[in-house]
Parts: structure tokens; C-alpha cells; sequence
């Protein structure tokens, strides 16, 4: 963008008079309004601008002419691009996500139910810690009641676990496909 051009190189402003400073940031802070930024956005909109005529040593006589609001209009609308490219940066992937699939509803069982009826499929050393379970045991302590040693606690705990999803699978319950998931034991 081209600076008006000076009156003589030897003659650089070095300050401004306050009455012009004022009356040019209300008419660019106004200019800013009605092209719809927000009363912040003006105000710093409106100081870069001051920096840059400051910085370039636009002379005063300038300052209130056509060239200014053209100055004006242009950076209204770097600051438009710059913050609708932060904007599509930031907030984009969000609105265009995809919403996530939602399966049927299954069958609603409640969780006694459900227990009763695993407990009926268990051998009896599952059942029996199945028992002390629901009766307030935490794994480990009930593993002790029943004399399991400490090496094979997971992996009765975890026949307890296969035991349970099988019969939920079987009275349909839980989706076929639960067990295949990252993370999970059959």
C-alpha cells in the first residue's frame, strides 16, 4: 500500500496533534462498527493502524482524507481473512465431525438378574468367588477366602469375565461384537 508521499524529506512528523489522533480513531473505530466487528476487534483494529501510520510517518494532512478510509477498509478485511482463517484452523473439524453411530438399545437386564445367571454357567470355584463378590468382597480378598494363590487370581478373574459375556451374548444382551474390541479378553 502507498504511503502519501511527503510534503519535504526533511520535514518528518514527530507527533501528531491530540485533536487529530482523537478524531481519527472514532472515525475508524466507527468505520470498523459498520463493517460489523465488534467493539474490541475495532479498538485493536483501529491501534494497529495507528502503529502503522506512526511507523511510516504518514503526515497528519492525511490522516482525514479518502486514502485513509480506503487504509481503513483494507485492514478490515486482513482482519476478517486472518480470523476466519483461525477460525476454519480451530473450530472447523469440530462442526464437521460426523456425529457417532448409535447401536439399537439392548435388551435392559438387571444386574442381579444377570449375575444369577451367570452363576448358574460357573464352575464352582467362579461361583464361589462370584458369591463372595456380591456380598462386598473386593477380588483379591475373596481369592484368599477360597485359598486361590496370588499368580492365578487374574486368571479367575478373568474365566469370571468370559464366563459372563458368553451368557450375555447368549440371551443377547451384549453385541457380538463386544469381545473384538481393542483392549478386551473373551
Amino acid at each position: 500500500m502507498r504511503v502519501p508521499l511527503r510534503t519535504s524529506d526533511k520535514k518528518r512528523p514527530t507527533a501528531y496533534p491530540e485533536t487529530s489522533i482523537r478524531a481519527s480513531y472514532k472515525l475508524i473505530a466507527r468505520e470498523c462498527l459498520w463493517a460489523g466487528l465488534s467493539p474490541a476487534d475495532s479498538d485493536d483494529l483501529a491501534q494497529d493502524l495507528w502503529e502503522w501510520l506512526i511507523r511510516n510517518g504518514v503526515p497528519a494532512s492525511a490522516i482525514a482524507t479518502p486514502w485513509m478510509m480506503g487504509v481503513v477498509r483494507n485492514y478490515i478485511r486482513r482482519f476478517r481473512r486472518r480470523s476466519r482463517c483461525q477460525e476454519a484452523r480451530e473450530t472447523g473439524p469440530l462442526e464437521r465431525a460426523a456425529e457417532p453411530h448409535s447401536e439399537e438399545p439392548l435388551a435392559v437386564i438387571e444386574s442381579s438378574e444377570l449375575l444369577d445367571l451367570v452363576s448358574g454357567v460357573l464352575p464352582k470355584r467362579e461361583r464361589d468367588l462370584l458369591a463372595l463378590i456380591r456380598l462386598g468382597y473386593s477380588l483379591p480378598e475373596a481369592s484368599r477366602a477360597l485359598n486361590i494363590p496370588a499368580g492365578s487370581r487374574a486368571y479367575s478373574s478373568g474365566r469370571l469375565i468370559a464366563y459372563a459375556r458368553r451368557e450375555m451374548r447368549r440371551r443377547r444382551t451384549l453385541s457380538p461384537d463386544y469381545s473384538r474390541t481393542p483392549g478386551r479378553n473373551t
